[in-house]
């Protein structure tokens, strides 16, 4: 009990420190504060301060490095019959979750907005983050290395989603973070995909079977043109590039 304790009594001193931290970075910039000013407001000494935090970059990511932990425990926790990209998708979700439950993230927004060394410090951790991520999808998908491409993929789109979905809340796209993660991983399928994924309240055109039969059909084209590496078998080998609304054959983006 003890030990609780001494945690909860801690974690009040790293709040209050994190509060009194923020407000004056809004009220006087990031870099014009300093650690003195923010222990002096925070009602501990500088001595104290480092006992909590390593320095101003450590206290302004603390929520980065928060939420960094998140999606590694969703993608761990995620069930196995789960897909790839519905992991990632749950994952985006309880990062934004924790996102906006954090009464200052708009602030912190603002700040590193302000502040070129305050969004540096803020993007280093992030990559520190997306790291991580792609370590838990290396183990989760039995990947040899976290250093794969396809474990780098997924960490990156996931981070990348969650970046996006709150950009757009904060600039005022979306009412949310969720509804821009909805858009964004719409968006996400309509790349990868050959047709465009329909919306709740618009049919889809075109089932897979339609799909199948649209690749197949450009792959005997371009078996009777004469392009290499057509094989009506494998339609998935053809594969089409978008390029400012022309579709390119491979040998014509080479």
């Amino acid at each position: 009990m003890g030990t609780n304790l001494q945690s909860r009594k801690r974690q009040l001193v790293r709040d209050a420190i994190y509060d009194a931290a923020i407000d004056l970075f809004v009220k006087k910039g990031f870099d014009e504060t300093t650690v003195e000013e923010v222990a002096e407001a925070a009602g501990i000494s500088r001595r104290s301060f480092f006992r909590h935090f390593e320095s101003k970059d450590d206290l302004l990511a603390l929520n980065t490095v928060h939420c960094g932990e998140i999606l590694c425990q969703t993608v761990a926790s995620c069930p196995a019959s789960l897909s790839p990209l519905e992991t990632v998708r749950e994952t985006v979700l309880a990062g934004l979750r924790f996102t906006e439950a954090q009464k200052h993230t708009r602030q912190i927004i603002e700040i590193s907005q302000r502040s070129t060394s305050a969004r540096q410090a803020h993007l280093s951790r992030l990559v520190e983050v997306e790291d991580k991520v792609a370590e838990a999808f290396a183990a989760r998908i039995k990947s040899v290395s976290p250093y794969n491409v396809r474990p780098i993929v997924l960490g990156g789109m996931t981070q990348l989603l969650i970046n996006a979905s709150i950009g757009s809340w904060f600039m005022g796209e979306h009412k949310d973070t969720f509804t821009a993660a909805k858009h964004g991983l719409r968006s996400l399928k309509e790349i990868f995909s050959d047709a465009p994924v329909a919306s709740s309240d618009e049919p889809a055109r075109l089932g897979n079977r339609g799909l199948a039969s649209k690749a197949t059909k450009r792959s005997r084209r371009a078996k009777r043109e004469g392009l290499p590496g057509a094989n009506p078998a494998n339609p998935k080998h053809y594969l089409k590039i978008h390029d400012g609304g022309h579709h390119l054959h491979p040998s014509d983006a080479s």
